[in-house]
């Protein structure tokens, strides 16, 4: 029980975090960095799990890939070809997404699969040790792709 009060404790400071740093968001800008916040909070309470900084639960696997696949799956229509969704603030989109689209495309449709062998893979084992490897190939993905289409953080 104290570990899901941490967990509901630490996704609330991570929202409230992400509110206030994406609050000037709008329309499909917004609904990509909700996306890719959501997948950073799981991605972080699960990679916490694996450096031993809190107890393992598959559940929290299971629920981590869930997200990745879901939010994989609409990532290539929340970058459309416009104007604002080039250069409304505050995205963090680089041209590259949309000067090389198939790259991109290529680089989620990777995601997603690798999302999707994480999640098969938390279905079929609770074993934290069988666990890892997937979780990190398809977080892999996530700074991949980051360093290629997304603006460096500051």
């Amino acid at each position: 029980m104290k570990c899901y009060l941490k967990l509901l404790m630490i996704a609330a400071l991570c929202i409230s975090a992400v509110a206030s740093a994406h609050s000037d968001a709008t329309g499909v800008i917004k609904e990509r960095m909700d996306g890719m916040n959501a997948m950073a909070v799981h991605s972080k309470t699960v990679a916490d799990m694996f450096k031993g900084k809190q107890a393992f639960d598959v559940i929290a696997v299971r629920d981590a890939a869930d997200a990745f696949v879901y939010h994989g799956q609409s990532m290539v229509g929340q970058f459309p070809d416009t104007e604002f969704s080039r250069t409304a603030k505050p995205t963090q989109a680089l041209p590259a997404i949309w000067d090389d689209a198939e790259a991109f495309e290529q680089a989620v449709q990777q995601f997603i699969q690798q999302s999707k062998k994480l999640l098969i893979a938390a279905d079929l084992t609770s074993d934290q040790t069988a666990l890892k490897k997937p979780f990190f190939v398809a977080t892999k993905n996530c700074s991949g792709c980051h360093k290629r289409f997304r603006q460096p953080k500051r």
